[in-house]
């Protein structure tokens, strides 16, 4: 596994960290309709990675760029969490 499969496979555990988390703010005030989409496209952006990554010819700039990149556009200024900076952060300074 080469440094940019292992820091997509960081982020995906990270982000699933985070998607618990909001899971259990959501246990105790309920979720809102905000809060329900972005768990939904926190998983759409990430659900294809470990298919991805058993794969040898996997483009990695798909998930990067394109998933994770669309994901932190839509919620830019609404979400605790942005995946590609996260990727980035993790490529450059953890593997």
């Amino acid at each position: 596994m080469n440094n940019e499969q292992k820091a997509l496979l960081k982020t995906l555990q990270r982000a699933l960290l985070r998607i618990r988390l909001m899971s259990y703010e959501g246990q105790e005030s309920g979720l809102s309709c905000e809060q329900s989409e972005m768990i939904a496209d926190l998983a759409d952006a990430l659900h294809n990675i470990p298919e991805a990554l058993l794969n040898e010819n996997c483009d990695i700039n798909f998930h990067t760029n394109i998933m994770l990149g669309g994901f932190d556009e839509k919620y830019k200024d609404r979400s605790s969490i942005q995946l590609l900076e996260l990727y980035q952060h993790i490529l450059e300074n953890e593997i």
